[in-house]
């Protein structure tokens, strides 16, 4: 074999293969920053609202060998606030705050999507789900006390049940006055059970038309509660 075939065909491309292989080595990247969560759905329960905002931790782990950076976290609702580091080191955890404040909740269990965005190339965008549910400091049942139909000149009573959930001295509940002279209340206490009953009577009404005003307890605590009254004042013909 010629020195110039020889040349040609193993050394220069043998050459050419370890420059390449040089080049690949100096200039491979390292792996890629990745957000782990310990876990996808934080389940706070059912918070009592008179309790105040409540915070639970998660952790998070940069699992790559690059720094990753949080770059914006969307909670996805008005009552939920996520505080989230800048940075996390390669290999390393962080904790994530999640901030409830229970009076913004819905009345019913709900569940908000978190939303975390990351400058990495394989976890670019991160869910969080978050499940919670309020406990209320009172509730009204019914809600709303409506009277449907009634004749002029007629008096009507219903009554309405008080829950009170948080421990306080029902005697100090004040039923503010209704600025109505043909709606009135008053608060009955049923000293076998934890409940209170509201007698809320309505008329007589003159005019026909439609009814409505807000009653409203005031608590000692400073909270108050409104009721809805309702009704629709219809002349018989005879």
């Amino acid at each position: 074999m010629s020195k110039r075939t020889l040349l040609t065909t193993i050394v220069i491309p043998t050459l050419l293969i370890s420059g390449l292989i040089v080049f690949l080595i100096n200039n491979r990247q390292p792996p890629a920053a990745e957000l782990v969560l310990t876990q996808q759905q934080i389940h706070f329960g059912t918070l009592p609202e008179w309790e105040g905002p409540v915070t639970r931790s998660l952790t998070a782990r940069n699992t790559g060998k690059s720094p990753l950076h949080i770059q914006n976290v969307h909670t996805g609702c008005s009552y939920a606030e996520i505080t989230a580091p800048e940075i996390i080191q390669p290999d390393t955890e962080a904790t994530f705050q999640i901030h409830l404040t229970p009076e913004l909740l819905p009345d019913d269990e709900t569940s908000a999507t978190a939303t975390i965005f990351t400058d990495s190339l394989k976890t670019a965008v991160v869910h969080l789900t978050i499940v919670a549910a309020a406990k209320r400091f009172a509730t009204l049942t019914p809600s709303i006390c409506e009277f449907g139909n009634v004749r002029p000149e007629t008096i009507h009573q219903k009554t309405v049940k008080l829950t009170v959930n948080a421990p306080r001295n029902t005697s100090d509940i004040r039923l503010l006055p209704s600025g109505h002279e043909a709606l009135t209340w008053e608060i009955t206490p049923n000293p076998k059970t934890d409940t209170t009953f509201i007698t809320v009577q309505l008329g007589p009404l003159k005019d026909s038309s439609t009814f409505a005003s807000l009653l409203t307890l005031h608590f000692p605590n400073q909270r108050t509660l409104t009721l809805p009254v309702t009704a629709k004042v219809v002349r018989t013909d005879n």
